[in-house]
């Protein structure tokens, strides 16, 4: 199967791995598909095709987004999926390719393998959910037992310990409940993975509350900052969460001497994007870890940078973990974490020297997890936007990556179902598929599309309409960074209704699209309307002016109203990418066949999201592009001086 242009790119620079990966999954029984994160496949076997895996196939049967996610994070993951009546039952691995990311999905097909591999992954997952069960439990004996022997305290007092008893009960239970429904096969193990938003604040202060029981039983303490106006919201698996909290708890509230510290630190990630960096850390004042017991944890975490301790003797047998470091360290790996085992000094700090004394034990975890939107803002949202195209479904073919994501968010947030393709191929099979296109209601296109443009495309519609091959009757709605003569004539002579030019706001986008579907046939004799004028092409528009600003302020500013900060600046972060990209292709091909393809698409995309400096520049390197025997030295100077000022104003929004 041939790789697709996305995949391509980096295809040299990977060739060995590929050409090993295609003979073992050629020689696998087992179903077999190397795929993109957007299901792409990119190689398969004689299995998978049995089968008949597609792109659809994957996306119908898989949460395929979130799956791929967890599995980047984890390095690979449980998969089950019932396909044509087979149930089948495997895993995902991540296989980080150079700069791409793909993903290595093996199923087993037959009755006998599959029950094998379900029967394993629900043994430990149970093993894991019910070695949890013991801590909430044990808090629940002890609160019961602070409760009686206080029987005689303020109201307040006893109020609060039945609120402990209370969470640690519903713990205990929640935890019952998961354990019963692994065993009757109602949860496969791979759901409890599923994420979700959650206050990592209020998971740490459910821990605290669950283990303090514990710990004032032994007559310690449980220090934790107050941040009682403070919440984190996260997205992930909240489960594997609690249980990385809860075991690295648990063992110092036991055993970690009259004072135990727990911190928490997050700051936004300066790897990915809207993800938050988590460092939890618990200190305690146990002595220190036996070199045993850190042996063993770091056995579990699969650790080797661990050094022995001076003169210490060889042990035996303590590199088996036990049931508790088993759990963390299966919990932390579903994370993507590491963790630090530190002697702790009499100053509260990491020992630094093997004549420091050993007051304690500092483990400090760290992990990262994509930020989220709490309720509340969520419901703020949700009661001031303006869903003016709520119940309208629209079929967006846009080829660069960061528009098509933009238009599909913005479209997103008044109320419309979004279905996105980056060709014209592929919204010819959506078309042409009478139950996929059955609810489309617009078509929205790019007219600068690789291989078929989007003239090509409503002209291959029209022709599928006339012969009944195409059954969708809706509307068609342009967008294009270049305006001119030939592609008014061809989109009027067409039927497309609207052409709309980049960069667009996020509100005169979406009262097109509203108008659109209001109007009716009768109102396509209007399209020309909808077209600027071509006296209206001003001069800065057809070339580049030389003082622009890095940002367009107003387009900005409108992005981050419509998102928010985060989420704006990663979209003018992509953007940004791309414009990028398209410069180091020149420098690295000079002018080949899809460099006027690519530029269009960064000009659009950076349109879309203000970067008004690199537009204009990209749009003299298309115009130049266009002149016989182009030398293109200047025109790349002056886009690699934008892109350098256009960073530096995109770090410093605030």
């Amino acid at each position: 199967m041939p790789l697709t242009d996305e995949f391509s790119t980096t295809a040299a620079s990977v060739r060995p791995v590929l050409q090993t990966l295609a003979r073992l999954i050629a020689s696998d029984r087992r179903t077999v598909i190397l795929a993109t994160a957007k299901a792409e496949i990119l190689l398969s076997n004689t299995a998978a095709s049995r089968l008949s895996f597609t792109s659809e196939t994957i996306l119908a049967a898989f949460d395929w987004p979130g799956l791929c996610a967890r599995a980047r994070r984890a390095g690979s993951i449980a998969a089950s999926a019932q396909i044509n009546g087979t149930d089948l039952e495997g895993e995902l691995v991540h296989l980080p390719l150079g700069p791409t990311d793909a993903y290595l999905l093996r199923l087993a097909e037959t009755d006998q393998e599959a029950s094998v591999l379900r029967n394993r992954s629900r043994t430990a997952t149970l093993l894991r959910v019910s070695h949890d069960l013991r801590t909430p439990i044990q808090s629940l004996l002890s609160a019961a037992d602070a409760v009686f022997a206080a029987s005689d305290a303020d109201a307040v007092t006893l109020s609060n310990k039945h609120d402990r008893m209370r969470r640690a009960a519903e713990l205990a239970l929640n935890h019952i409940d998961n354990v019963i429904k692994v065993i009757r096969g109602e949860i496969a193990p791979g759901e409890l993975q599923v994420d979700e938003d959650f206050n990592l604040m209020q998971e740490v202060r459910t821990i605290l509350d669950m283990v303090e029981p514990i710990v004032t039983a032994r007559g310690a303490v449980l220090v934790f900052p107050d941040f009682s106006e403070d919440e984190i919201w996260v997205r992930g698996p909240i489960r594997f969460v609690r249980a990385l909290l809860q075991n690295m708890i648990d063992n110092s509230a036991k055993h970690g001497g009259e004072r135990i510290e727990i911190a928490l630190f997050c700051q936004p990630s300066e790897v990915a994007a809207q993800e938050i960096d988590i460092t939890v850390e618990v200190t305690d004042l146990g002595g220190g870890l036996p070199t045993a017991q850190k042996t063993r944890l770091l056995g579990a975490l699969e650790s080797t940078d661990m050094p022995k301790a001076p003169n210490q003797p060889e042990e035996k047998n303590v590199t088996r973990p036990s049931a508790g470091l088993n759990v963390l360290a299966h919990a932390l790996a579903q994370l993507g974490g590491k963790i630090e085992v530190l002697d702790r000094g009499l100053d509260g700090q990491a020992v630094r020297s093997e004549a420091e004394a050993v007051s304690g034990t500092i483990l400090r975890a760290h992990f990262s997890l994509p930020s989220a939107v709490s309720p509340a803002e969520l419901a703020q949202v949700e009661q001031t936007s303006d869903k003016i195209l709520a119940g309208v479904s629209i079929l967006v073919v846009e080829d660069s990556p960061s528009s098509r994501d933009w238009l599909v968010e913005t479209l997103k947030r008044v109320g419309a179902t979004v279905q996105a393709v980056g060709s014209g191929v592929k919204a010819l099979e959506i078309l042409r598929n009478a139950d996929t296109s059955r609810h489309i209601n617009l078509l929205l296109t790019d007219m600068t599309l690789p291989n078929m443009s989007g003239v090509e495309l409503v002209r291959k519609i029209r022709e599928g309409q006339a012969s009944g091959e195409i059954i969708w009757r809706g509307t068609i709605l342009g967008l294009t960074a270049h305006v001119h003569e030939q592609l008014r004539e061809a989109c009027m002579a067409l039927g497309i209704l609207k052409v709309l030019e980049k960069p667009i706001r996020h509100t005169q986008l979406c009262q097109s699209i509203r108008d659109a579907v209001e109007t009716t046939v009768s109102n396509l004799t209007d399209a020309n309307d909808a077209l600027p004028d071509k006296h209206e092409v001003t001069p800065e528009k057809q070339g580049v002016q030389e003082a622009a600003p890095p940002l367009d302020t107003e387009v900005v500013t409108d992005l981050i109203e419509q998102m928010n900060l985060e989420t704006a600046k990663n979209f003018m972060k992509r953007a940004l990418a791309e414009a990028q990209v398209a410069l180091e292709d020149i420098h690295r091909r000079g002018n080949h066949d899809d460099t006027g393809r690519m530029l269009h698409a960064a000009t659009g995309a950076c349109g879309l999201t203000g970067l008004n400096q690199i537009e204009r520049r990209l749009r003299e390197l298309e115009l130049a592009l266009e002149q016989p025997n182009a030398k293109l030295d200047a025109e790349c100077a002056a886009l690699d001086r934008a892109i350098a000022s256009t960073t530096a104003a995109i770090d410093q929004l605030n």
